[in-house]
């Protein structure tokens, strides 16, 4: 007999939970809710829904097909099932299932069904079993009308009936008994349901075992260390706990509400300042835990939480945030005090451009200089106001989520309100050095300065694309938008036409004017790195105040420094760059990804990883990909490993927004490119472009897995294989297959192997869709 609530629930047991559901009144059109809350995703019910317009009960069986197929990886059982349907607030089908289905004894009898439906009952053996409450009069004319079969609804009153007095179940075995043909059949019930009584007593005398106090427990292993543990990741829960307040059960109401159902198993529990408990799990459900366990974060820290550590990656660290709130206030602090300062200097400020305006009238060719002036500096405004509000934003929704302390947050929101005044403060102080500066050294301009960065075309270019710009060699371009895949909307000076240019086609203009926005980054670098230039380092001397003024005047009047300081500023690399469309992280912490992640919006579908280990990678895979808005993903000079391929296989298997995949210089090698082409093949129909660029351990061996990715998708429309140790042959027999998949329409190669295609006997059909580089 399996053990209270473990009988298995697979696809072969289907149209039975299918009856089940329907005898217990199942709301069929809740199918879509009942998908959802198995875990299904919303793609597939949208799947089901499409294919079954209007037939709820079809959608149903549907959606029961796919969890018992998708749970094979985890045991399935009718408390699963009643869980599910508690959580959707069905209670009585719920607790009928519990109570019935999930109960030991009725489990032994639900192990027989196939073999009971088989057997025909002689009309006494029926009567008998209406006389001893098995079934009622309505149901005993119905057996009698059905050849005297237990099939259907009768079936689940017997089960019914034997969950609520388990004596019942030797009853109806007496009865079976008095039929030969069901003499085999009544053996086998009794000899389990003996063994069963076995099993009740050890389940008994485990949940006595589970209540004793952690103290027995603490530092003796709760489980031998096997090879198996080879393929598991360690979990790690640190707990405010009293070993002599907490038992085994609350180890295992801990993980349940961690974890749900996933296989998790407790190796050790040791004891100091608190308690250590150090888990396994299989590696392939590390996905899975991370999610599951970030979801009820909340839940466990009320249980008294003060670390969780999954794997390589740290789910909660309350002594971490402490650390990080501590440093937060010291931030506010140097804040609050610049505040003071800028109070007390905007005073003298206001008081000297009230003196200048009184003494002076600004003739015609000053006032058309200062509105052009003014135009950048509202520019410049809203610019520096939209960094500190985000710094402003960005310290709250820390705040927020790093501590729950009341009185902190109370503080903390005074702080945020102080800030705020500080903006609007420190906004009239810029407006007002900026206006000074610029009557002092700017003319009267006939056009308005580019809000943008200014590059210079290094040669002609002709559009290719309707959306791209044509420009001349020297043409000077400012760029609107940078984009993350190196086309950037530009727009002539010249011609003021726009259109899309490739950031190797352009220059920085060393020559041109500054702009705001250019000004304010060479303003931040300079006064945040450490710039061995000498009177960079003696404005940072100079008060907060001053500082900016006396940085644009000395970039105004001296070039040298100023192209100095432009090239001091590009050679540095930065670990996160914010695009318009998009963000591209290079030798990123783990902190800074769990930062960057927080702050993404719907605009940032492009996402881009640079000189990475892999355990960020491993962290990261989960988070960008289960994200519905991001549309481009690229590892670039990053060894991935084969957890990391695995990661991706599986995250790739349910992704239903990634378009496209660029995996560059990953060294990743034959055995990925199988990986990853098996599951384009049969679990992904949306991934557009798929690049495997500079990638030398793909060998010849991968055009296999190509041909066969090729010829079973049919939505990816580029493929690039650039880079690969993929022989010319091995080219041939991709190209032959490009005759059959003409969804690819961009097939990028070398241009060492442009002879040997050439000579392909059908070149002349698939030539305007390889591109040589």
């Amino acid at each position: 007999m399996a053990s209270k609530g473990h009988l298995p629930l697979d696809i072969s047991k289907l149209n039975f939970v299918l009856k089940v559901l329907r005898h217990y009144k199942f709301p069929e059109a809740r199918w879509f809710e009942f998908g959802l809350n198995f875990g299904l995703s919303y793609h597939t019910l949208k799947a089901i829904e499409s294919a079954n317009k209007g037939d709820p009960s079809n959608c149903l069986m549907e959606c029961l097909a796919k969890w018992l197929t998708e749970g094979s990886d985890r045991t399935l059982v009718w408390q699963t099932l009643a869980n599910a349907l508690r959580e959707m607030n069905v209670l009585s089908v719920s607790n009928n299932i519990r109570k019935t289905m999930a109960d030991p004894v009725s489990e032994i009898l639900q192990c027989y069904i196939g073999r009971l439906a088989q057997v025909v009952l002689t009309e006494e053996s029926v009567d008998l079993l209406h006389t001893e409450g098995l079934i009622s009069k309505d149901t005993l004319t119905e057996v009698k009308s059905c050849g005297c079969s237990l099939v259907g609804d009768p079936m689940l009153l017997i089960l019914s009936a034997v969950a609520e007095d388990h004596s019942k179940l030797c009853t109806l075995t007496s009865i079976l008994m008095k039929s030969k043909e069901a003499m085999s059949l009544a053996s086998d019930i009794i000899m389990e349901y003996d063994a069963g009584d076995m099993i009740l007593a050890y389940q008994t005398h485990l949940d006595e075992f589970c209540e004793n106090k952690l103290t027995m427990f603490c530092d003796h292993p709760l489980k031998r260390l096997s090879s198996s543990l080879l393929t598991c990741e360690t979990i790690k829960f640190v707990l405010k706990w009293n070993p002599s307040e907490h038992s085994l059960s609350s180890i295992r109401a801990l993980l349940w509400k961690t974890f749900k159902d996933n296989q998790v198993e407790v190796v050790v529990i040791k004891e100091g300042n608190s308690i250590i408990v150090t888990c396994y799990a299989p590696h392939y459900l590390m996905e899975s835990l991370l999610v599951t366990a970030r979801d009820n974060v909340d839940m466990l820290k009320e249980m008294g939480l003060i670390s969780l550590t999954i794997g390589y990656y740290t789910v909660y660290d309350e002594h971490a945030i402490d650390e990080e709130v501590k440093s937060l206030m010291k931030k506010l602090e140097m804040v609050e005090s610049e505040r003071d300062d800028l109070l007390e200097e905007n005073a003298k400020l206001k008081g000297t451009i009230d003196t200048l305006g009184q003494g002076k009238e600004v003739d015609e060719s000053n006032k058309s200089s200062i509105q052009s002036s003014d135009f950048d500096k509202e520019d410049s405004k809203k610019k520096l106001t939209k960094a500190m509000q985000m710094e402003i934003d960005h310290l709250r929704s820390t705040l927020h989520s790093k501590t729950r302390i009341e009185g902190i947050l109370n503080e903390r929101e005074k702080e945020i309100e102080m800030l705020q005044e500080k903006i609007s403060l420190l906004n009239v102080q810029q407006l007002k050095e900026t206006s000074v500066t610029l009557r002092k050294d700017q003319s009267t301009q006939s056009i308005d300065p580019p809000k943008g960065p200014v590059y210079v075309a290094k040669y002609d270019y002709e559009q290719r694309e309707a959306t791209q710009l044509s420009f001349k060699e020297g043409e000077k371009l400012e760029i609107k938008e940078e984009h993350t895949d190196g086309w950037w909307l530009a727009r002539s000076l010249d011609t003021e036409q726009e259109g899309s240019v490739h950031i190797d086609h352009i220059k920085k203009d060393e020559e041109s004017e500054l702009s705001t926005l250019e000004s304010l980054e060479l303003f931040y670098y300079a006064m945040t790195e450490n710039v061995d230039i000498p009177k960079i380092k003696e404005i940072k001397t100079s008060s907060n105040v001053e500082r900016a003024s006396l940085f644009l005047s000395l970039i105004k009047q001296n070039s040298v420094l100023l192209n100095q300081l432009r090239e001091k500023e590009r050679e540095k690399t930065k670990a996160i760059r914010w695009y318009d469309d998009g963000v591209q992280l290079t030798s990123p912490s783990l902190i800074q990804c769990q930062e960057v992640i927080s702050l993404l919006t719907y605009k940032h579908m492009n996402i881009s990883i640079i000189k990475s280990s892999p355990d960020i990678v491993l962290n990261l895979l989960p988070v960008v990909l289960q994200n519905e808005k991001v549309t481009y993903f690229k590892i670039q000079d990053t060894q991935l490993t084969q957890d990391c391929i695995s990661s991706l296989c599986n995250l790739l298997a349910n992704n239903k927004s990634l378009l496209a995949l660029h995996l560059t210089n990953c060294s990743i090698d034959d055995k990925a490119v199988a990986d990853v082409t098996s599951v384009l093949k049969t679990h992904n129909d949306t991934l557009k472009r798929l690049s495997f660029f500079n990638n030398p351990l793909i060998s010849s061996f991968s055009a296999q897995s190509l041909s066969e990715l090729i010829t079973n998708n049919s939505t990816i429309t580029e493929l690039s294989i650039r880079g690969t140790s993929i022989s010319s042959d091995g080219i041939l027999l991709i190209l032959s297959l490009l005759l059959i998949n003409e969804n690819i329409i961009k097939f990028y190669l070398d241009m060492k192997h442009k002879d040997a295609c050439i000579e392909y006997h059908d070149y002349n059909i698939i030539k305007d869709r390889l591109i040589f580089v």
